[in-house]
């Protein structure tokens, strides 16, 4: 019986990323309120990726921030979130090992990163769905 019902929500695939981009749309409104895509917070970040040794860190953090920014609005609109969701996973890759672990960061820091980590490799290898404008809504 459980599975039955199980097998119905096959159905519902095709809009199995909403409440991903729903969460992409929270997380870009609370960064905007925050002002992290401020470029005073983009040479901040270029500060950071400076002491652990990144090249080219001060234009790095402008790439990552306006980046990151306008990947963020590409997988809430739903317009090549494909492309949106590779700049997501570099970018949470980086910030998962090369920011979080490296510095020895405990979960409770480490898991937001991680979960926006998931929801981009699940939109990557999903796409945006049937509600989106990839699929032509």
């Amino acid at each position: 019986m459980i599975f039955k019902t199980l097998d119905k929500l096959d159905s519902y695939k095709a809009y199995a990323s909403i409440p991903i981009r729903i969460i992409f749309l929270l997380y870009l409104i609370l960064a905007i309120k925050a002002e992290v895509y401020l470029p005073a917070n983009a040479e901040k970040f270029g500060e950071s990726l400076a002491e652990m040794g990144i090249p080219a860190s001060t234009l790095m953090g402008y790439i990552a921030s306006y980046g990151l920014f306008i990947a963020h609005i590409l997988i809430v609109i739903g317009w090549k979130v494909r492309f949106a969701a590779v700049i997501e996973v570099i970018y949470f890759l980086v910030a998962v090992f090369v920011y979080h672990v490296s510095a020895g960061h405990g979960i409770s820091k480490t898991m937001p990163a991680s979960v926006m980590l998931a929801m981009s490799i699940f939109l990557l290898i999903h796409g945006a769905g049937k509600s989106s404008i990839d699929e032509g809504i």
